[in-house]
This record gives structure tokens, C-alpha cells and sequence, in this order.
């Protein structure tokens, strides 16, 4: 005989499958990371696989009330945590002023607590704890408070030789507040109102401070103690008054300075008339009665006259400005006229070189140079090139080319011929330049009368006045 259960083999395999769902929901749950969670400073270990921190506090099934304190944030990812530590928020009283409010918190310093329950705080605002005087609200409690007490400051504005500012205080009087906010009187000083004023029913208070203050006017120093609104104010009470265009230093409109230092600065002002000549103008003009760099004086010319009205400032009797209020022409220049001639004529003149024709006679003032003299260095690209691009040897001068232009042929008795083809940072109007080789450098410092050869240059390129 045999005894067994007659299990059906359907049944057989659906507790198979469920046995292995278990077994497998179990080998996953040991493979899920511990996480350490503080309530309050209670331990409680769970082990999850959630990315975040609210989804881990889920999977523990603790929820989070308002006011409560969750570090990390719920939104932080939980791979790299190890513990969360969650503060609940609890329940106290606030009595401020004539008001009672019930706060929710999990904060363990009183400026935290009452930040929780939207308090702003200011230093003058007194603070008990369970009855008990609380100072520094920075400070980690040792308990949580049963009822916080605030007393809130009465703000005053303040103003103090013009600067304004609010302060905050709870004292009886406004003499004390002053004291508290770290604000003393001295002698001497303007208070309104007065320092035994009961604070709570004051709103503007104004205080002009006296100082030891020293007047100086020229050599002399004037030593008081002042504490008016401002330095005009100040000179009127020692009799020192601003008057016409008298000034101080700093403004009359200025607070008294912190240094206590004034200087009053008399002025007086004068006007004179001023004569000045206005120069007059040459003013050239051809003449064909007469040779080239011959001129003749039409008229000689006369300065003119303007006038000008000034003020002269003088401040402690000494004059510091001269300011042109008005001017006029009283007599207008004349100009000077002179006529310039324009007849050219050929002549001839016997040289060493022989006889050569000119059209022009100029005395100039001749110097000389030579590649290594010209102020360029050796190694230049340029070096011994002269301003037309010739390699400079004896024959090439450098001129002025507002008054010759380039490729002029001249005779320098002394020198020789002379071709126009260089310039030089000097070499200004009646001014020749001699170039030479360095191997056959001569000196020049002086006068030479410079020919100019034929054939005439085209009329309109002579430079008919010479400076």
C-alpha cells in the first residue's frame, strides 16, 4: 500500500515558478547597498536600489512632513551617499510684540528658527528663550525651545551733519538709543530733539556735530569750536561773512570738514583797457619793369590796433587771472606791398671752368656733405643714395625744392657745377648743400653766390620770391 498527496502537476508548477520569483526577489534585495538613515539621531539601516533620496526614503516608507530637513536635498542621486539625515520639524511659540504665532521647525539656532518662521531680525531686537535672555542666535541650542520672546527695535531716521542713516532700538529714550547704536554727544553738539525724549514716539532725529575748527584768512588764524549746518552758516557766526565774490575753501554750502580746517579767500576785481598791435601782412605782387629777386616797396605798411577790455581777479591781493570780456579792432593793419621783378636776362660770367650763361644770380648760405656725414648708417639700404636715387658724388647738392626743383643745373664758383638732386632735413630756403665722395670730402661754412645755367626753366616753374 501507498500513501503520498495527490497534487495536481499544474500546481506542482506554479509553486515551482513562485518559489523562484521569491528566491530571486531575495538574492536582489541582498545585493541592494546599505544606506544609514538618522532621524532625530536615531539609527535605521535599509538597503535600496533607488537613484534618488526621496525615492530611498519611499522605499522605507518614511515620509516627509513640512518644515522637516532632509540632507543630502531629496533630489540628490544616492550613489555615492552612505547616510541621510533627516531633522523633523517641531512646534513652538513666538510671542513678538502683542502677537502670538505658532512656529514649525527643525533648525537648532534661534536665527535659523525664526528665519523658518519669516522673522527679520535687527541688532537692536531683544530675544528670550523660555524666558531666558539669548545673545548669540548663531549659536547650536541645546534643546529645542519651549517659546522664543522678541521684543522688535522702534527705527528712527537719522541724520548726522547731513548724512542719513536708520537705527533700530528698543531703549527708553533717545539719549540711550544714540548710546546703544554706539552714537555719544559732546559739547557743543546741535541734538533735535533733546536726548531725554521718549524713543518709541520719535521718527526723524537730527544732529549737527560741533568740532574744533580753525579759520584761515591770509596770515591770519581764527581757532573756535562751531557746529553750524554749514561753513556760510559758520562764518556768519564769527563775523567772517562771504561777500561779493569772496569764496572758502571748502564751499560756503559744504558741512563743516572733518579736519576742521576753513579758508576764507577775499577777492576783488578790476577792469583796464588793453591796447595790443595787430601785425600786418606782405603781400607780393609781379612787376615786369623789374629783374628777377629785385624788389621794390609800393607801400610800406602799418600795424593795427585791437583793444580788449579785462578783468583782473586778484584773491588776497594778489592777481591769479586775466579773463577778456570783450575786444575790438580800432584801427585795422594796412598791408605792407613790395612788387617782385620778372625780367629775366641772359648774362655771361668767366669761370675757372671757362665762360658759362646764366639766367639767374642767388647768394646762398653753402655747406658740404658726404655719404658717411649725411646721419645714415653704413649698413643702410639706402646709404649714399640721394633723394632723386643717384649715388651721391661731387656735382649732386641738396636744395630746398620749394624754391628748386630737381635736376636744376647751378655753378658754385669754388665748387663747380651743381645738379639739384637731394634734400636734407635742414636745408631750408637760401640753403646749398655740396655733396662730395667721402674721398674727396671739403669743408664749406659760408656765403657763394650760385648761378643758375641755361636754358631758362618753363616760367611757371620758378619760385620768383625767395625767402
Amino acid at each position: 500500500m501507498k500513501f503520498g498527496l495527490n497534487i495536481p502537476r499544474t500546481m506542482l508548477g506554479a509553486l515551482g515558478i513562485s518559489g523562484l520569483i521569491l528566491g530571486l526577489g531575495l538574492t536582489y534585495s541582498s545585493f541592494a547597498a546599505p544606506l544609514l538613515i538618522l532621524i532625530d539621531g536615531q539609527e535605521r539601516v535599509v538597503r535600496t536600489h533607488s537613484r534618488t533620496v526621496e525615492k530611498a526614503l519611499l522605499d522605507a516608507r518614511i515620509q516627509i512632513q513640512d518644515g522637516d530637513q532632509v540632507f543630502p536635498a531629496l533630489d540628490q542621486p544616492i550613489d555615492d551617499i552612505e547616510v541621510i539625515e533627516i531633522r523633523r520639524a517641531r512646534q513652538l511659540l513666538l510671542v513678538m510684540d502683542d502677537q502670538r504665532v505658532e512656529i514649525n521647525s527643525a533648525a537648532s539656532t534661534l536665527a535659523d528658527i525664526l528665519n523658518d518662521g519669516g522673522v527679520s531680525l535687527f541688532p537692536s531686537d531683544r530675544i528670550w528663550v523660555n524666558g531666558i535672555p539669548a545673545s548669540d542666535l548663531t549659536q547650536q541650542l541645546p534643546f529645542f525651545p519651549r517659546q522664543i520672546r522678541l521684543l522688535q527695535g522702534h527705527a528712527i531716521t537719522l541724520e548726522i551733519d547731513g548724512d542719513v542713516t536708520l537705527i533700530r532700538s528698543s531703549a527708553p529714550t533717545l539719549g540711550e538709543a544714540l548710546a546703544e547704536a554706539g552714537i555719544y554727544l559732546f559739547e557743543g553738539d546741535i541734538l533735535r530733539p533733546e536726548a531725554s525724549t521718549p524713543f518709541a514716539g520719535i521718527q526723524t532725529v537730527s544732529l549737527v556735530r560741533s568740532r574744533d575748527t580753525t579759520i584761515r584768512i591770509g596770515l591770519q588764524q581764527i581757532r573756535t569750536r562751531l557746529a553750524a549746518n554749514s561753513i556760510g552758516e559758520a562764518l556768519a557766526e564769527v563775523d567772517l561773512a562771504l561777500l561779493g565774490a569772496d569764496y572758502s575753501i571748502p564751499s560756503a554750502s559744504s558741512p563743516l570738514p572733518e579736519d576742521g580746517m576753513i579758508e576764507v579767500i577775499r577777492v576783488s576785481e578790476e577792469v583796464i583797457l588793453e591796447q595790443t598791435p595787430i601785425a600786418f601782412e606782405t603781400v607780393y605782387y609781379p612787376n615786369p619793369e623789374l629783374e628777377i629777386d629785385s624788389q621794390s616797396v609800393v607801400e610800406g605798411g602799418s600795424f593795427g590796433v585791437l583793444a580788449s577790455r579785462v578783468r583782473i581777479r586778484k584773491e588776497q591781493g594778489v592777481e591769479v587771472a586775466r579773463v577778456v570780456e570783450d575786444e575790438w579792432e580800432m584801427r585795422s593793419p594796412e598791408p605792407r606791398r613790395i612788387g617782385y621783378g620778372t625780367v629775366i636776362t641772359i648774362r655771361s660770367i668767366n669761370t675757372s671752368d671757362g665762360p658759362l650763361e646764366y639766367w639767374r644770380a642767388v647768394r646762398m648760405y653753402a655747406t658740404s656733405y658726404s655719404p658717411s656725414r649725411a646721419g645714415v648708417p653704413d649698413d643702410y639700404e639706402y646709404f649714399g643714395i640721394t633723394a632723386c636715387g643717384k649715388q651721391l658724388v661731387k656735382g649732386l647738392v641738396a636744395i630746398d625744392r620749394r624754391y628748386i626743383p630737381f635736376y636744376t643745373r647751378m655753378y658754385v664758383p669754388g665748387y663747380g657745377y651743381a645738379e639739384a638732386c637731394d634734400t636734407g632735413g635742414g636745408v631750408k630756403g637760401r640753403w646749398i648743400d655740396l655733396g662730395y665722395d667721402d674721398s674727396n670730402y671739403e669743408p664749406w661754412h659760408q656765403y657763394v653766390m650760385v648761378y643758375f645755367l641755361t636754358p631758362v626753366p618753363p616760367l611757371d616753374t620758378i619760385a620768383w620770391v625767395f625767402p
